[in-house]
């Protein structure tokens, strides 16, 4: 195993790949079910030649910038393993602040539990999923465009144990949804400028989705229809929570004062200080 991990690690490395040791070591580890550990505890145990075939499949596809969770169908997410598809956008970790600020926004006023919970966009389910796991007696209406994101959606919910609390709705936005009130209404839409899709890595461009990706000419596309449909949506002192691009604090925010029915408007940063994302409360009064 050693000798094929070596290779590995030069092959990666030849093909301009920037992390080829660690990257070579977590194909190896998910085509042999080990851990990372496990590979260099074990440095002689011999490949079977099925197992070579899948692991040199997994190098030519990596070396071809396939990202590493379409080959292996993992990511990691919130410290839980999600199936992740082609059909999906694969979850970032600066999302998980999105997460966050729900959650803390949920605990500053626990009185509100049980709620209701909707998210645009759900993808992988990864942020339904989390936040099912994580706040008791929410349900939550998870919605998407496609039909094939929601078919992940729910194997990623039902493997970890909230099918039950999760209503998983095929709509163009809240086009077809009806009309009922939330607590809150969370979202990562798609916010990459059409005209900056060019410039994204190969890894992201050439194999994530792009209807994932694509914001429109500014960025605003999805933002623009959320925030202000999104007041049919919510109770009274409802909150919206969406992730943004680094630079789109400004106008977002805009966007949420523009309406005259939002209030506690708030941008909160990442962990490396960019902005990420944009809350607001519906007003009570007004």
């Amino acid at each position: 195993m050693k000798e094929f991990l070596d290779w590995s690690i030069d092959r990666l490395n030849q093909a301009g790949i920037h992390f080829p040791q660690m990257e070579a070591e977590v194909l190896l580890a998910g085509a042999l079910k080990l851990s990372r550990e496990e590979i260099y505890r074990r440095p002689e145990l011999p490949l079977t030649e099925t197992e070579k075939t899948i692991l040199y499949n997994f190098i030519d596809r990596r070396v071809k910038r396939e990202p590493i969770a379409y080959i292996l169908k993992s990511k990691e997410f919130w410290s839980l393993d999600f199936k992740i598809t082609p059909d999906v956008l694969i979850p970032r970790p600066e999302t998980e602040n999105l997460v966050e600020n729900l959650l803390l926004l949920i605990s500053k006023n626990p009185e509100q539990l049980p709620l209701r919970l909707l998210e645009i966009g759900t993808g992988s389910g990864a942020i339904a999923v989390v936040a099912a796991i994580e706040i008791p007696n929410c349900r939550i209406t998870a919605t998407d465009y496609f039909l094939e994101p929601l078919v992940v959606a729910r194997i990623n919910a039902e493997k970890h144990g909230v099918l039950d609390n999760i209503n998983f709705v095929q709509s163009n936005v809240f086009s077809d949804l009806p009309i009922v009130l939330y607590d809150f209404i969370i979202s990562n839409p798609p916010y990459i400028q059409t005209s900056q899709l060019p410039n994204l890595m190969t890894d992201v461009i050439n194999f994530e989705p792009e209807s994932s990706l694509d914001g429109g000419s500014d960025g605003l596309i999805f933002y623009k229809r959320i925030i202000p449909e999104a007041l049919a949506y919510l109770k009274k002192g409802g909150v919206v929570v969406l992730e943004i691009g680094e630079t789109q604090a400004k106008a977002v925010t805009s966007l949420f004062y523009k309406e005259g029915e939002y209030e506690e408007i708030k941008v909160i940063q990442d962990y490396s200080g960019y902005d990420r994302v944009v809350s607001a409360r519906k007003k009570i009064y007004g």
